[in-house]
């Protein structure tokens, strides 16, 4: 899969998008069904972290497209770290379309 769905900062503009831009490929608006919540604790306390839940409301963000990601996924999951795990999900498009997609959520806890 070449897409990745961002909410936080990886986000284009905001803080750590300085990790995705030299990937290139393109942005879209879209959204998500979860909660997001700030970690309240370990190296990422105080950092956005989604639980996906399809009866939750919309979080938007911005999904990449680029074949490129696959040579990137070892670097981008070790930024985002222990308390996030990379799992799949559907994305809906600013335009309604849906497609899917990567996304960093929240590790649970075990």
């Amino acid at each position: 899969m070449n897409r990745l769905f961002v909410y936080g900062t990886l986000c284009p503009g905001r803080e750590n998008a300085h990790i995705l831009e030299p990937i290139g490929g393109t942005w879209r608006k879209g959204s998500v069904r979860g909660v997001v919540h700030i970690l309240d604790w370990g190296p990422d306390q105080g950092l956005p972290a989604i639980v996906l839940d399809p009866e939750a409301g919309k979080v938007e963000g911005d999904l990449l497209t680029t074949e490129q990601l696959a040579q990137h996924w070892e670097r981008i999951d070790a930024f985002e770290g222990a308390q996030y795990e990379r799992v799949p999900v559907q994305v809906e498009l600013d335009t309604g379309e849906k497609t899917d997609a990567w996304i960093y959520v929240m590790k649970e806890m075990k």
